[in-house]
């Protein structure tokens, strides 16, 4: 049996998705707290856009962003 050297391909792509999962996830969660900070008072730009971002997919990106109060 060949010693191994370094990661092999699949633990590289493992450990890559695992930190992509783990990004997304935390934007997620600052989402969901950047909705509860909303004032929900005119204008709505940001409980829009936070609002839209309950959707997963959505949420992992607009976590990273900001649309004011």
């Amino acid at each position: 049996m060949k010693k191994q050297k370094g990661f092999a391909s699949i633990e590289m792509i493992a450990v890559f998705v695992l930190i992509v999962v783990l990004i997304c996830a935390i934007g997620w969660v600052k989402n969901v707290i950047k909705l509860s900070d909303c004032d929900f008072e005119a204008p709505y730009k940001c409980e829009v856009w936070h609002g839209v971002g309950i959707i997963p997919p959505v949420g992992a990106v607009t976590g990273w962003m900001d649309f004011g109060k």
